[in-house]
């Protein structure tokens, strides 16, 4: 089983912040902006390209926030997956002008700013990233979120 690391990004702006709108047939959850790195590709080259292809914005990387890994037995097409999140806190570019974005995650309907209190309150995958959130934004030092391990 190959790991395969995610670098997403945990944007705040104005004491909001930007999450990827999704919908499944469970219904409407939110997600941090990124995705894979390339091979040869630095996590913070991932989490400005991930961001720019999902929500056509420009982000720069602050600092890690959190690691989070998850590892699924549940079999996908017959394969199993073992993914490592790194979440960056990422200041928005705002004098630099918007995108139409891309590339979007596979259930992405659109993106939404939400602001901080109220995203406690969101349906947020993975769920660890809201049980969190206020320690993802204030700590300033990287936290590691735990392991999952999900099917048998």
């Amino acid at each position: 089983m190959a790991i395969r690391n995610s670098a997403k990004a945990l944007i705040l702006h104005d004491g909001k912040l930007l999450f990827n709108k999704c919908v499944s047939r469970l219904g409407v959850y939110y997600a941090l902006p990124g995705g894979g790195q390339h091979d040869g590709e630095l996590l913070t080259e991932a989490v400005r390209r991930e961001v720019m292809e999902e929500t056509g914005l420009s982000v720069e990387p602050m600092r890690l926030s959190a690691i989070y890994e998850r590892v699924s037995n549940v079999h996908e097409g017959n394969v199993n997956a073992h993914k490592m999140y790194f979440v960056f806190l990422c200041r928005y570019l705002s004098d630099i002008p918007p995108r139409e974005p891309v590339e979007r995650d596979a259930y992405q309907v659109g993106m939404e700013w939400i602001d901080v209190k109220k995203a406690k309150e969101a349906s947020l995958f993975p769920k660890v990233i809201r049980d969190n959130l206020p320690l993802l934004l204030d700590y300033g030092e990287t936290i590691y979120l735990g392991s999952e391990r999900r099917g048998g």
